[in-house]
């Protein structure tokens, strides 16, 4: 059995990114996908068992590289507002710069492939984000909403902010992104009066 190279998984892995994103989860065949990360359909299956598991593994490669943003722009020093928006600040410049990212991850998302362990496993690696969040509900800086709607209403505008660009253009100006981060905040916020309180 010929051992696997890691940089020819990593090809597939982007390939497959690129595939889905331009043609859809139908159309990225493994031959396409192998074409692309310049390699036969049979390194595919040394790496993957089948299609499933390579679109799987792209997604758990795409939610690791948005998870690593969040958590390196994550600072539990600093108040709680102070904090979500230096993460999404962050991932909004990754959504510029990447925007394939994003589009795969919503498109996975809302697939027959998305499972309940894949969520697990993204929940237990923003553990540190997520509590830090559960606290903000518990202590009244933030609503008490769950964990749902404060992803609805204060990281899926950046996807929508970057990709909806055919309906009403998104000038990514720093004032704008400075009026969208707060206006996603106070869709969240408990209140003005609590706008600046900590979790700390």
């Amino acid at each position: 059995m010929r051992p696997r190279d890691d940089s020819k998984r990593v090809g597939l892995l982007e390939a497959t990114l690129v595939e889905v994103t331009e043609h859809g989860f139908q159309v990225a065949s493994v031959a396409r996908i192998a074409r692309r990360a310049k390699v036969s359909p049979a390194t595919v299956y040394i790496h993957f068992t089948d299609k499933t598991a390579l679109l799987e593994a792209t997604f758990v490669h795409v939610c690791d590289r948005l998870i690593d943003t969040a958590l390196e722009a994550f600072d539990d020093e600093v108040d709680l507002r102070a904090g979500l928006k230096a993460i999404w600040r962050a991932l909004f410049g990754l959504a510029l710069e990447q925007p394939r990212l994003f589009r795969f991850h919503d498109a996975f998302s809302h697939s027959v492939w998305m499972t309940d362990a894949l969520r697990e496993r993204n929940d237990r690696r923003l553990s540190p984000l997520l509590d830090v969040v559960d606290q903000g509900q518990r202590s009244g800086v933030l609503k008490p909403a769950g964990r749902a709607l404060v992803h609805c209403f204060l990281f899926l505008p950046i996807y929508q902010l970057v990709h909806g660009q055919q309906c009403h253009p998104f000038d990514p100006s720093d004032a704008n992104i400075e009026l969208a981060f707060a206006m996603a905040w106070d869709a969240i916020a408990a209140g003005p009066e609590t706008a600046t309180q900590g979790c700390r």
